[in-house]
């Protein structure tokens, strides 16, 4: 008797679940939307223009001075400051031993910071710099490829960390 309730209620549960899930055939005009639903759909004029969406650039950069830092003049005039900043990544390599790889990034600095930078900051300081991405170049060739282009940072923030160990306060 029991084991008859167990068969009536898989086999009402199965024939629930074949109801429940049976679809109707659909007329293929039907599924396909009309070409000019599709048109305003994908037409970027009737798109809103995303103004102002959030985006982030931003860098964090802890390391050494590489050289000391050259003043340059703009085609504006204005001085700005460029520097190599290098830092160091420890990585395990596949044999098990501890490898390390240093990347130089090039710094821009501009306004106050470049004076501060000009003033403070020489071959072997330890800095952290604040700033964002920028590339130059790029430009396209007449076959069709694209020179590199070259990444720097701009500075928005520097924060001398040390001085060199060779060097006096007092200078």
């Amino acid at each position: 008797m029991l084991r008859y309730c167990g068969n009536l209620a898989s086999s009402s549960a199965r024939s629930f679940a074949r109801r429940s899930f049976a679809t109707t055939a659909v007329r293929q005009e039907q599924s396909q939307p009309d070409q000019k639903d599709v048109d305003r759909l994908f037409n970027a004029e009737s798109q809103p223009r995303r103004r102002h969406a959030f985006s982030l650039n931003r860098i964090e950069l802890l390391g050494g001075c590489g050289d000391n830092p050259v003043t340059r003049v703009s085609r504006g005039g204005s001085e700005y400051v460029v520097f190599q900043l290098f830092t160091n990544v420890d990585f395990r390599k596949s044999d098990g031993s501890m490898g390390d790889h240093t990347e130089m990034h090039n710094i821009h600095v501009f306004g106050n910071q470049a004076t501060f930078v000009k003033n403070n900051i020489t071959k072997g300081s330890r800095v952290m710099v604040i700033g964002r991405l920028h590339y130059e170049g790029g430009t396209v060739r007449p076959d069709g490829t694209r020179s590199p282009r070259n990444a720097s940072i701009t500075a928005d923030n520097i924060l001398q960390i040390s001085r060199p160990a060779n060097q006096n306060r007092d200078e």
